[in-house]
């Protein structure tokens, strides 16, 4: 008798997808300097600016016209390789709008994302409009992954764990270099890690 496949939700900016020459780009050609990670990046333009409006010119920047210099993440592939060889079901619950925000353009986001994954190394674990979802808050990203019942899910921001709606019961990863003290979660610092504590689970 076959058992039922396990999922594994991955959520897509800055987790599936790598913005690193992204964000150089958008650093360069606007005198920003020290700035080489998303992360980095967001820090700064929200100390900067308390409105977040810097911020969301980035997102809009990055997220569509941007994507022409993103990549997959640094272990992505042999992680969805793994998890596929594992006979696991693998999805993606991102938070994000249909479009930017009027003062960003009203560029579309969803549609340009998908376009992205479909012609990254990460196409073939990705294949129909079933194994991708788009959320327009976070409240409603973490009642998409109850509703999936993942029993894994990774994220790079621990608000997302932090939600009170969060389903506990699943193996979380927060790929992250500062860690957290959520104690249902995981830190990781690459992709990769998440393979060894895979197996060691068996």
């Amino acid at each position: 008798m076959n058992s039922v496949p396990k999922k594994f939700g991955f959520d897509l900016d800055n987790t599936l997808i790598d913005y690193s020459n992204a964000v150089q780009e958008y650093c360069s050609n606007r005198g920003i300097n020290e700035c080489k990670t998303l992360d980095t990046l967001r820090v700064l333009l929200r100390e900067s600016d308390k409105t977040g409006r810097l911020w969301q010119l980035a997102q809009g920047w990055l997220y569509t016209d941007g994507l022409s210099y993103a990549r997959a993440g640094q272990g992505a592939v042999e992680l969805c390789e793994f998890l596929k060889n594992s006979n696991m079901e693998l999805m993606i619950v991102s938070h994000k709008t249909t479009h930017t925000p009027d003062f960003c353009g009203q560029k579309p986001l969803r549609g340009i994302a998908t376009k992205w994954i479909n012609s990254s190394e990460l196409a073939d674990y990705f294949l129909g409009n079933e194994q991708i979802y788009y959320e327009a808050t976070r409240a409603s990203k973490v009642e998409r992954i109850q509703k999936l019942e993942f029993n894994y899910f990774v994220d790079d921001l621990i608000e997302v764990f932090q939600e009170p709606a969060y389903p506990k019961a699943v193996t979380s990863f927060l790929l992250s270099e500062t860690g957290s003290e959520l104690t249902w979660v995981q830190d990781v610092t690459s992709l990769g890690a998440i393979q060894g504590l895979i197996e060691n689970e068996k």
